[in-house]
């Protein structure tokens, strides 16, 4: 009996030891799959050489719904891996860069502009936006949907296919 008692507690024990070592690194792992932000210049430097358009993010540390985006919707998998793929993803600090933020008229944040791969204004996204409408808004601007229809009927579209 107390040989039971001592295999189960090593057992556990062990199991312990284990989770505690191994649990973190896979967290790690996740978290280092993020979308690969880059600064202004950089950003319309890259579109220009790939001609993917250009996703600007305006944001800065005290902006609560910032804050919300970047939990809520920026870290889900499916916009992580979409802007990563068919976007240029700046993130620009209104704080830190107002010259850029006084040439995009930014008023209040989170305000995310699309840009064509040439630095071209496609339209702007003011707010708060959760992760599911993202998704929509960042295919109906990466796929050229625009140029051809407003956003409702390529939703509508989109919703007849399914």
């Amino acid at each position: 009996m107390y040989k039971r008692a001592t295999q189960r507690i090593t057992t556990i024990g062990l199991f312990l030891v284990l989770s505690t070592v191994m649990v973190p690194n896979l967290w790690a792992e996740e978290e280092k799959v993020q979308i690969q932000w880059l600064s202004y210049e950089k950003g319309l430097a890259l579109a220009k050489e790939t001609g993917k358009p250009v996703l600007v993010n305006f944001t800065a540390d005290w902006c609560r719904y910032c804050h919300m985006m970047k939990k809520e919707t920026y870290s889900k998998p499916a916009v992580i891996s979409y802007v990563n793929e068919h976007y240029v993803p700046v993130k620009v600090d209104t704080q830190r860069d107002q010259a850029t933020a006084a040439r995009y008229y930014v008023r209040s944040i989170p305000v995310i502009w699309f840009l064509s791969s040439d630095g071209e204004k496609i339209t702007s996204l003011p707010g708060y936006v959760d992760a599911p409408n993202f998704l929509k808004v960042l295919s109906f601007i990466a796929t050229e949907a625009y140029l051809t229809m407003d956003f409702q009927s390529y939703l509508k579209s989109h919703t007849e296919e399914s």
